[in-house]
């Protein structure tokens, strides 16, 4: 299983206005990231072990062209700002691509949640 560790910085909180909260990563500028919407299994000091929805991409519904790491960990209320987490990619559910609307982009983050319990579709 492919891993990699990141510290928690603030981000746009596009994802919380979304529904779907994340915890941004800064990862090494040497690590290689595979790119797309991953399952992955999170892990931190404060958070345990947790299943965990992972975007790894520029954004493209966004305009945006920096590459991010982010992290939804469904159920977690807490902070995690400054914090180091693992990510364990366990299976990638699809790649990132651009959609129409903000409000396609939260269906879409919607299913992908959902293969957490369902498997990929």
């Amino acid at each position: 299983m492919r891993t990699l560790r990141g510290r928690v910085v603030r981000g746009t909180r596009l994802g919380r206005r979304l529904g779907f909260a994340t915890a941004n990563l800064k990862v090494s500028p040497g690590a290689r990231p595979p790119r797309g919407v991953w399952r992955v299994k999170v892990s931190g000091t404060t958070l345990g072990e947790r299943p965990a929805v992972c975007n790894v991409g520029v954004r493209p519904t966004l305009g945006g062209r920096r590459l991010v790491v982010e992290v939804h960990i469904p159920g977690f209320r807490g902070d995690l700002y400054g914090r180091t987490l693992k990510i364990g990619f366990l299976c990638r559910i699809r790649s990132e691509r651009k959609f129409s609307s903000l409000a396609a982009l939260k269906a879409r983050i919607r299913l992908d949640v959902a293969c957490l319990t369902r498997g990929p579709r």
